[in-house]
């Protein structure tokens, strides 16, 4: 590996979503190829909905691979060559590799949440949110032995829709109002905050209508990361409950991409590292 920038060797890896200038992935990635002594950089490509067929075209001459963030993550699914089973299933891409222009999309957001949730035993879950991160959240919870899944949404119609997909994957999966969520809480083992509430970039002072609905025993998990601790995950530390915020599943995630495109072994150690990256970035935003 240069030891003084770029060399003809170099892999070149990136991210493409939008907005993507405060991402948190080069810190993780970058810190992840130095800890491996992989010759790799890390990039962030803004690219917007509209100039996503051009950008993926772009990238297929890469000699490494690439990353997808909001809002692409659905949309890239018809223009990659192939799909990893979870891919396929979940129905989103966060990860592609490139091999001689060839494009195959995985999903390492599920693996992520996962890793985040080792050591517990979900049951019963309340999921908050219907989209993409939701159904990375419900697969994982089905994964870890899940048998019944709540679906609390603003939009009913969305929160149907996602219980029907979790059906299908064997899950007993209900939709149900987000006036619902607090009572539901109270009933759940696990609760997952799939939505933007509590967010410094949304509203970081509001937070998903269960904050009644929390007890002891119960694991919650908030996507959010910044910041870092939620009034959600506030709330529920105050109530006995056990937290997992969303940079543990920004950086698992990060580790399983990274062993997707170069069998780098996601460690704890690993993960305390580019951990420490992330947070080292976001008290220089």
């Amino acid at each position: 590996m240069s030891m003084h920038g770029c060399s003809p060797a170099t892999r070149l890896y990136g991210l493409i979503g939008s907005p993507v200038s405060h991402s948190l992935s080069p810190a993780i990635h970058c810190t992840v190829f130095r800890q491996a002594g992989v010759d790799a950089v890390y990039l962030a490509w803004d690219t917007p909905p509209e100039r996503l067929r051009e950008r993926v075209e772009a990238l297929r001459s890469l000699s490494g691979g690439f990353n997808v963030t909001i809002p692409l993550k659905e949309a890239i699914l018809g223009l990659l060559d192939g799909l990893g089973e979870a891919a396929r299933e979940i129905g989103a891409v966060n990860t592609v590799m490139v091999e001689d222009g060839s494009l195959t999309g995985y999903n390492t957001d599920y693996l992520g949440v996962a890793e985040c949730l080792r050591g517990h035993r979900p049951r019963v879950a309340l999921v908050v949110g219907a989209g993409g991160a939701a159904r990375a959240a419900i697969y994982a919870l089905r994964e870890l032995g899940a048998v019944e899944v709540y679906i609390a949404n603003r939009s009913p119609g969305r929160a149907q829709r996602l219980a029907e997909w979790a059906r299908g994957i064997g899950l007993d999966a209900h939709p149900a109002p987000l006036g619902d969520a607090e009572e539901l809480a109270s009933r759940a083992d696990t609760v997952v905050n799939a939505t933007p509430l509590g967010s410094k970039a949304c509203c970081p002072d509001e937070a998903p209508p269960v904050l009644g609905g929390l007890h002891e025993g119960q694991v919650v998990f908030d996507m959010v990361y910044k910041p870092l601790e939620t009034l959600l995950l506030r709330r529920a530390r105050e109530a006995g409950a056990r937290t997992v915020d969303g940079l543990c599943m920004l950086v698992w995630q990060a580790l399983y991409t990274d062993e997707i495109w170069l069998g780098i072994e996601p460690t704890p150690e690993l993960y305390n590292a580019a951990r420490e990256a992330a947070l080292q970035a976001m008290r220089e935003a």
